[in-house]
């Protein structure tokens, strides 16, 4: 009686051991559609691109990370991040004053010392 249950349990644990991991990664970037927008002249648009490269790290950058795990058996592993979009269009949502699409020299002066900050 005692041989059949150790003979299962030990082809039971083999089993398991020699079975592998399944292992599921996924990195997804969640990027919205960049908006459009038009600049007075170029130094409107040279401005407000070299106060959006000055300005410190993303404030709309998010990471989720999700994990599930059965040891030995199955790993699965969900990276989220932001793309660049949402910061440039949460930027022109704050350049743009006046809502009308085009960012304007004074907006993009104002827009630079406002992200220097």
């Amino acid at each position: 009686m005692k041989q059949p249950i150790l003979k299962w349990a030990a082809s039971a644990a083999s089993g398991l051991i020699l079975a592998g991991c399944i292992t599921h990664e996924q990195t997804v970037v969640r990027d919205a559609e960049r908006v459009k927008v038009e600049f007075e002249n170029e130094t409107a648009a040279r401005i407000f691109y070299e106060a959006l490269s000055r300005a410190p790290g993303h404030k709309d950058h998010a990471e989720s990370t999700a994990k599930f795990e059965i040891p030995v058996l199955f790993e699965y592993h969900r990276h989220v991040v932001t793309g660049s979009n949402v910061a440039f269009n949460r930027a022109v949502e704050i350049c743009d004053s006046n809502k009308d699409g085009k960012i304007t020299e004074q907006e993009a002066r104002i827009y630079a010392e406002q992200a220097g900050k």
